[in-house]
């Protein structure tokens, strides 16, 4: 097992993040450094040999302006300026001369490593030989790689072109002798040795890796720095989640940033403080109910076995019937207030729209609580702008509200104070407001009144029946019927609780009637 657990571990510490993201951080970088060593090597072999061919060009110009001037043969003067030219650039220059019977003459300026020496053309292949007569014949021979192998054993890149130079002729008139210049037509070959590229290449090669080293080395350093910024509080969020799923809502984790890790972070921990908040309603619930139901309960449980034991005369029996009857009624009344919000919130109610006039049901509904008015001497004041306000919404529903909204109040008010109703017709809507001169509520509970078993501010006294569930059921209707309802109050002055309906129809049946 023990076995099997550890697999599993290393399963997903392979499975992270964190490993997925060097991974491919170390594929990448792998994927570019072979690129760049397989197509540095050519680019920069072409490089070199672009500017080899500049080198070319002027080796050309010099060796033009000394062989159609001068004898190279007898001028020491023109064959230093070649071979300085030659030793300057790199460049190994053929000079090639006829002779009688077929045969040529080649002056050789320069040389590089490999090279074989002294040039003789007689060891010359067939190919060679015919390469050389041709050129001289006027055919030039561009850039080509191993041209001569038998004068150059390495790896070098010849080309060659036919050439005019100057040579000396002795002559003889009588007793006078001299010498005069006579122009004739040869060739050149330009050798150039790609050992010196690769060399210079491979050099170059090296500086580039050095510092494609570094680099990778400081990249590797930030992306560690900027992994552990990034996975580091997801690895955080992910054990604060594990917790919050065990039943542990205090996890909090620290917000070190303003990225979208920083945002992703407040919001975890705004979540984590409404489950917080919920847990804690949810646990107050749980208590409220249980009370709200036991007492009930125990109720009926205990006339029932009165009346079974015989403790309570059959005389009484209808009397305390009564009373079952009635505590039965308040736990199916609790019952369907839950089951109703749930529906509620879950769109599972569907609206019932008619045209009434609302001030006559609010009427109707102060007088059903008249009794209760009358025992806790609360005055009831009905501010109506218009006799008759019509209204287009659920009639059910809205009674439901206006009497929670009634109920509520009264549980909050004292003996001389004061239960206003307001309608008037504000804008296209109607307005409806019912406000107390209660004890009003604490500032830090009033964003939360409306919220499901919440069952309201502590600080509002002891008269606090009920679950906790009336006005988050008048809340889910008005957003049932699109509206909202705002509250407004201050301990010691009281609450009001205001919302808007929608006006019935110009000309409807109720309006009529």
């Amino acid at each position: 097992m023990d076995t099997e657990k550890e697999k599993s571990e290393t399963y997903k510490r392979f499975q992270s993040i964190r490993i997925k993201f060097f991974t491919i951080y170390v594929g990448l970088l792998s994927c570019i450094v072979i690129l760049i060593l397989l197509i540095l090597p050519l680019v920069m072999n072409r490089y070199l040999l672009r500017e080899r061919m500049k080198d070319v060009d002027q080796i050309k110009k010099i060796v033009a302006e000394v062989l159609e001037n001068e004898d190279f043969r007898v001028s020491e003067k023109a064959w230093n300026k070649i071979e300085g030219a030659t030793s300057a650039t790199g460049i190994a220059v053929w000079v090639v001369t006829p002779l009688e019977d077929n045969a040529v003459r080649v002056s050789v300026f320069g040389g590089f490593e490999g090279s074989e020496e002294p040039i003789d053309f007689s060891t010359f292949t067939l190919a060679e030989k015919a390469l050389v007569k041709g050129v001289l014949n006027g055919t030039d021979m561009d850039m080509t790689r191993g041209a001569f192998p038998s004068a150059y054993s390495s790896s070098v890149i010849s080309l060659g072109y036919q050439q005019a130079y100057q040579e000396l002729q002795g002559f003889k008139l009588g007793e006078t002798s001299g010498n005069f210049s006579m122009s004739k037509t040869g060739a050149v070959f330009l050798h150039i040795s790609m050992e010196s590229l690769h060399v210079t290449s491979r050099h170059f090669q090296q500086i580039v890796m050095i510092v494609l080293l570094l680099v990778a080395i400081a990249a590797t350093a930030m992306t560690s720095m900027l992994g552990y910024n990034i996975l580091e509080p997801v690895r955080k969020l992910k054990e604060a989640a594990d917790a919050i799923t065990k039943g542990d809502y205090t996890q909090e984790v620290e917000v070190r940033s303003n990225d979208e890790i920083g945002q992703l972070t407040d919001s975890f921990n705004k979540m984590a403080k409404e489950l917080r908040e919920v847990d804690t309603l949810q646990s107050d619930f749980i208590a409220n109910i249980s009370h709200d139901f036991r007492s009930p309960l125990t109720s009926i449980k205990g006339y029932v076995e009165a009346m079974l034991d015989g403790t309570i005369p059959p005389d009484m029996h209808e009397k305390y019937l009564q009373i079952v009857l009635d505590e039965a009624n308040r736990l199916t009344k609790m019952t369907n207030n839950i089951l109703d919000l749930t529906k509620m919130e879950n769109g599972q109610i569907e609206l019932n729209r008619t045209n009434f006039d609302i001030n006559e049901m609010i009427i109707n509904l102060a007088l059903s609580l008249e009794q209760r008015v009358e025992e806790k001497k609360i005055n009831m004041d009905f501010q109506f702008l218009q006799e008759k306000l019509y209204v287009n919404a659920d009639l059910d529903l809205m009674q439901r509200v206006i009497y929670n909204l009634l109920d509520n109040a009264l549980k909050f008010t004292s003996e001389g104070d004061t239960i206003s109703v307001e309608t008037s017709i504000v804008g296209k809507k109607a307005y409806i407001a019912v406000s107390d001169t209660g004890s009003g509520i604490d500032e830090q509970a009033l964003p939360h009144i409306f919220d499901r078993f919440n069952k309201g501010d502590k600080s509002r006294g002891k008269n606090k029946m009920g679950t906790g569930l009336g006005l988050a059921i008048v809340k889910q209707i008005m957003l049932t019927h699109h509206e909202d309802i705002k509250v407004y109050s201050k301990v010691g002055e009281g609450t009001k609780f205001a919302f808007t309906l929608p006006l019935a129809y110009k000309y409807n049946p109720v309006e009529k009637k």
